[in-house]
């Protein structure tokens, strides 16, 4: 495959970040979810996320008739672990850059759930869905698309090796 010099895929994500995500994926049989940190940056005019690391939200919640999680617990009490992540990581310009959520021998896919929650809540041109199979050894990155009919796109990304 050739790529264009001036190419940038729209996600990059470290190794270590994606790895330990589909660690905590594999150790639930349960609908499970999260946050991405990371930066944005803008090269020829295009806007791409860099990845660098996950914050998992305690307390989801398996419904049988819906397949689908609820979260208990408040936001005050994940912004407090997403802050002390950018005063550990000595970085301000750390920010929500989606979610990733587990769906379990499903496929990776947006369901109508997933994708109200993609609109309310990370409706940012940045702002990314990360969808993981644990039991088919899957992973996708989605963000909104109004121009589709099912209202999400698939993106392409990069998984980086960290060398420090």
């Amino acid at each position: 495959m050739k790529i264009q010099e001036d190419f940038v895929f729209p996600v990059y994500i470290y190794e270590k970040t994606i790895e330990e995500i589909k660690l905590l994926c594999k150790s639930s049989e349960l609908e499970i979810f999260g946050y991405l940190i990371g930066t944005t940056s803008k090269w020829n005019g295009r806007i791409y996320t860099l990845i660098e690391e996950s914050l998992f939200l305690l307390g989801a919640i398996y419904s049988h008739k819906s397949y689908t999680s609820q979260i208990e617990g408040t936001a005050g009490l994940y912004q407090k672990k997403f802050q002390r992540i950018k005063k550990k990581r000595k970085n301000e310009n750390l920010k929500i850059i989606g979610w990733w959520h587990s769906h379990p021998n499903l496929g990776c896919f947006l369901s109508s759930t997933d994708l109200l929650t993609q609109k309310y809540f990370f409706s940012k041109e940045y702002q990314v869905a990360l969808v993981i199979d644990p039991f088919r050894n899957e992973f996708e990155f989605f963000s909104l698309d109004n121009n589709s009919k099912k209202g999400y796109k698939s993106l392409s990304y990069a998984v980086l090796k960290k060398t420090s």
